[in-house]
């Protein structure tokens, strides 16, 4: 969730209460003087689905990662975080072919034990590019090579040897130095909805997908017809996916414009577009 949106004094990132009142409009909730509240993070236009309702909440969430997911697969620039270091990976005491170590979500593993100071970024979903430099050395970042099937048990030396991803943790083989990564992954849409909505502001809270109103607000028509209206399910599939396929070409159309190599199979396509990220 994006709160640097500005662009030329405008924000250019669908609100997400401006996705909710699309959707309480679509389902004839639109109540603005309702006893929950106004338009910030405690209540919300509604008088069935106010922003505090918890309904509302898991549509909401739902759809945002259905987008995302969606956006991902078809290479979206948007969904793409460059540049992000992670300084100062600690050195292994002595080389030895058995120590892998690892970078997690919950922290870093140097061989022997979990350090909580150093972790992947917090919405990655896929890494297409690691490079890595040794610490305080003013020195290039070097590409890691990625190895799919397993990396390599080799004694260790100034610098990494190879990078693999499995159970959602960053294996490497370690150095006899001090290393700093440098990332360049997807990512998804973080849970933040799993927050109370009383500490969500919906007015001030972006998703970072820009023209993405209308294709969220349907997959929420969508996940509300299943439940509450059945009979109107087949417009809602058909309008959201109107609506993500517009999302879709134009990425597909903006990738098809560039020139590109074919990788080899397994490996992760890294040339993308990067952009700036920001997370509340």
């Amino acid at each position: 969730m994006a709160n640097q949106s500005m662009v030329g004094g405008n924000i250019r990132y669908p609100s997400l209460q401006g996705i909710c009142d699309l959707f309480r409009a679509q389902i004839n909730d639109t109540m603005p003087n309702n006893a929950g509240g106004g338009t910030g993070s405690g209540g919300g236009a509604g008088l069935i689905n106010p922003n505090t309702n918890p309904d509302l909440l898991t549509y909401l969430n739902a759809a945002c990662l259905d987008t995302f997911s969606e956006l991902r697969s078809v290479g979206s620039p948007e969904l793409i975080l460059d540049n992000y270091l992670i300084e100062g990976l600690p050195a292994l005491t002595a080389p030895d072919p058995t120590i892998q170590v690892g970078l997690g979500y919950a922290g870093f593993f140097d061989g022997y034990q979990w350090h909580s100071q150093w972790t992947l970024p917090v919405g990655m979903s896929r890494i297409l590019a690691l490079s890595q430099r040794q610490t305080n050395a003013d020195q290039d970042f070097q590409p890691m090579t990625h190895y799919p099937a397993g990396i390599p048990g080799v004694e260790q030396g100034l610098l990494m040897t190879g990078w693999e991803m499995r159970q959602g943790i960053l294996w490497m083989n370690g150095a006899t130095t001090q290393i700093d990564l440098r990332i360049r992954c997807r990512i998804t849409f973080p849970p933040f909805l799993a927050q109370a909505a009383t500490v969500i502001n919906f007015s001030t809270a972006y998703v970072p997908v820009l023209d993405s109103l209308n294709a969220i607000a349907a997959k929420m028509l969508v996940i509300y017809a299943r439940r509450f209206a059945p009979e109107a399910l087949p417009i809602a599939k058909d309008a959201e996916q109107t609506y993500m396929g517009k999302l879709r070409l134009e990425t597909i159309r903006e990738r098809q414009s560039a020139e590109s190599t074919r990788e080899p199979y397994g490996d992760a396509a890294i040339q993308d577009f990067a952009i700036s990220w920001s997370w509340l």
